[in-house]
């Protein structure tokens, strides 16, 4: 599979160039407590996962994919092991973020599983989390990027573009909030 198949599979795009937004669903939570013992069963170490993104977020709208957030020791030691992952399915599309993360997905008929793996310590992880917590605490937020998610869907460029304007905001207002 070429990576822009890939890429525009896992971000929900079909061949129109819409990103498919759908209503909040209850099984997310329960999709991804399964996927997540699954993972826990198959990696050697002990690690932290996290359910995060707008699946994480009740009665948010959002791309029907789960994103999960593995949080290792050390990266490096990650990679040692990190093909046992395709065991469940997903296929490692490398570092794409000046982040320094893994990322992977899992395709099937569809892109259900999205995985970010970063090391502790990383300010991703505790961004992402505050993120989600802020979310869920702030529902007049939550709306607005409902709105927005479903206003920008049938343009992906202005929704890529809309959605990191307005993620950057929150992303700077849950980090005061979270102090």
């Amino acid at each position: 599979m070429l990576y822009k198949e890939a890429n525009e599979k896992s971000v929900g795009v079909n061949m129109k160039k819409t990103i498919e937004i759908v209503p909040y669903r209850t099984s997310w939570e329960e999709d991804f407590q399964s996927e997540k013992k699954a993972i826990e069963l198959l990696l050697p170490e002990k690690v932290a996962i996290y359910h995060i993104g707008s699946t994480s977020i009740p009665n948010m709208f959002a791309m029907p994919i789960i994103d999960l957030m593995i949080v290792v020791k050390c990266l490096k030691e990650f990679d040692e092991y990190s093909d046992v992952l395709k065991n469940l399915g997903y296929e490692q599309m490398g570092d794409q973020s000046k982040q320094d993360r893994r990322f992977f997905i899992k395709c099937d008929d569809n892109c259900s599983f999205h995985i970010h793996v970063y090391a502790k310590g990383n300010a991703a992880v505790e961004r992402n989390i505050a993120f989600r917590e802020y979310m869920i605490a702030h529902t007049d937020q939550a709306m607005e990027y409902i709105k927005l998610k479903k206003g920008l869907a049938n343009n992906q460029s202005e929704y890529k573009r809309g959605r990191e304007e307005f993620l950057n905001e929150i992303d700077r207002k849950a980090s005061k909030w979270k102090k």
